[in-house]
Formats: C-alpha cells, structure tokens, sequence
C-alpha cells in the first residue's frame, strides 16, 4: 500500500513540475526562434538588371529577394520578399581568341522582414556562391579569324531562376 501512495505522488508532482516548466519556458522563449545554420532558402536576383561578367567588376554588391518565406515550426518568421545582398566575387570579362567570361557572387546577408528581428538589430548572415561561364569560342574563332577577332561568351546570372542559399551561422529572432 506504501508503494502504491508513493508511486501516485510521484506521478502527481511530476506532472505538476512538467506543467510548471512548459508553462514558464514557453513564456519565457514564446517571442524567441532560432534558425538553425546551413537551413537552406530560395532567392532570386530582381528582373531588369544586367548581372554579367561584362559590365560588373569584384566586390560590387547585388541585391536580391528571398522567393520563399523561412519558416520554423510551422510558423513565418522572415516573410518572403525579404532583401539580401551578394557580392560580386569574381568577375573576368570575356576576351578575344573565344575566351568565355566568368563570373562569381557571393551571398552575405539576409535582411529579416516580418514579425521577427534579430535581438541586436543585425542581419542574418548568409553563405552559398552563384558562378555563371560563358561560352567558348575558340575553335570558331581560330577558323574563321585567327584568334584575333571573335571574344566568347560573358558569364551572365539569370534573373529568372531561382538559387540557394544557406544561413551561415544559427542565428536567434525575436517576435517585435
């Protein structure tokens, strides 16, 4: 009989304790979420601008629009539109003798846009590159000019797909 009084009041406080501690945690952390590193998000670069190897030089930024709401849970916490940056990484024009262009971005960071924040106000910080070749024309140009007059393709980004990026490092958000 001792046993079985004892057992109840061990289930009874346990309870009591589970409810306690899920009742204050979640008051306590109900506003926070963390997104966790290497969570991977779908962006794309804006339609009406040019991102080629032609005209963009290294360390110029590019913005970008998250295509996608991050969410956690179930529940939005950066909403989809959110702006981002990229730098331009590498960048090599095209040439003559059909030497194809090349260029590389490199994604920084994500700006929360929605209910949530970082707690001191930065940006979500992003990692993840987009590299575009364009075509040779070596061959083609050996034969019809030498070499001396036919450049190759530049590397040219597409607007209109989308690419991905990863969160560069767990990050925690605040609801406002």
């Amino acid at each position: 009989m001792l046993n079985f009084i004892n057992n109840k009041k061990i289930k009874l406080i346990a309870v009591v304790i589970t409810i306690f501690l899920f009742t204050f945690s979640s008051a306590v952390y109900a506003g926070k979420v963390q997104i966790p590193k290497d969570k991977e998000i779908s962006v794309r670069f804006p339609t009406g601008i040019k991102i080629s190897s032609g005209i963009l030089s290294e360390s110029i930024p590019i913005l970008f629009h998250l295509e996608e709401a991050i969410e956690i849970g179930g529940k939005v916490i950066v909403e989809k539109g959110a702006e981002g940056k990229a730098i331009v990484k590498e960048s090599v024009k095209a040439s003559r003798g059909g030497k194809p262009g090349k260029l590389v971005l490199e994604f920084v960071e994500l700006t929360p846009k929605g209910d949530y924040n970082t707690t001191d106000g930065s940006k979500i910080k992003l990692a993840g590159t987009v590299t575009a070749e364009g075509k040779g024309k070596k061959l083609l140009s050996y034969i019809l000019g030498f070499g001396l007059i036919i450049k190759g393709g530049q590397g040219e980004i597409s607007p209109n797909v989308v690419y991905t990026a990863k969160i560069a490092e767990s990050i925690i958000l605040e609801s406002k």
